[in-house]
């Protein structure tokens, strides 16, 4: 979701099966006018708008409340990451009316992960994984497959490979509902951040399915975010796995290997 390289970032996404056109120009007037205003690029594609900022002082929300007002058929969503003040955010804003908004603590350094681009585009492999004592808990995905996973100190490897809530191998048993939900947490944070799914049919994805076919790249059932896709660049990888943790990474591919 972050701009790589940016400590304040944030996107904003307007979506609605309306007058797009006009809110888009309403907007340019309130930001030309507001001495306060930061640079953004702007992104259109379908039934959404979609702005991303690089920040100093703050998302404008005055300005996207002063245009949603005359256009009350439109959502606008915005989702922040400070990393400097080690936050993330998002709001809703309608009818010029904020709507609902919420902060929470960004703890990005708890999560290490890998990504594999392929020559096309496609995500060949990623993980993402914490440390739980002895044991490492994660969730890894590929284009066309995903799982759950748990590997314990005795180097058993757990696999849930439909994300079902039960241990597919190696026994079927189910899952203790404290551990999916962390298992759960993980996958949301990574893909929230990397990943975006074929079968999702929001104007996020929109956006997402427009940028890969001005690219030429090969959509998949699980895809790279457009801007981590840039910042791994083709056929390349990206990893901030500790030592430790890379035999995980080549037990996680080495187990799918052998299901492929």
């Amino acid at each position: 979701m972050a701009a790589p390289g940016s400590e304040f970032t944030a996107i904003v996404r307007v979506a609605g099966p309306g007058r797009l056109e006009e809110f888009r120009e309403q907007l340019r007037w309130l930001m030309v006018r507001d001495v306060d205003a930061e640079n953004y690029t702007e992104h259109h594609a379908g039934d959404a708008l979609e702005y991303r900022f690089e920040l100093k002082k703050g998302v404008p929300f005055s300005a996207f409340a002063n245009a949603s007002e005359e256009f009350p058929e439109l959502r606008v969503e915005a989702e922040w990451r400070n990393i400097a003040q080690g936050v993330r955010g998002r709001a809703i804003i309608q009818s010029g009316r904020l709507l609902d908004h919420e902060t929470a603590p960004l703890d990005s350094g708890l999560l290490a992960l890998e990504v594999e681009c392929g020559a096309q585009g496609e995500l060949v492999f990623g993980l993402a994984c914490v440390r739980d004592g002895e044991a490492w808990l994660g969730y890894c995905a590929s284009a066309e497959r995903h799982a759950y996973f748990q590997l314990l100190p005795s180097g058993e490897l757990r696999l849930d490979e439909s994300a079902s809530g039960c241990w597919s191998a190696p026994n079927g048993e189910e899952i203790a509902p404290a551990l999916l939900e962390r298992l759960e947490e993980i996958a949301f944070r990574f893909a929230g951040d990397w990943l975006w799914y074929d079968e999702d049919a929001s104007p996020a994805t929109m956006l997402e399915r427009k940028r890969y076919a001005d690219h030429g790249w090969v959509v998949a059932g699980a895809n790279l975010k457009s801007e981590q896709l840039l910042r791994v660049g083709l056929g390349q990888a990206f990893s901030t796995l500790a030592p430790e943790a890379r035999v995980l990474r080549e037990r996680l591919r080495s187990a799918w290997a052998r299901k492929a």
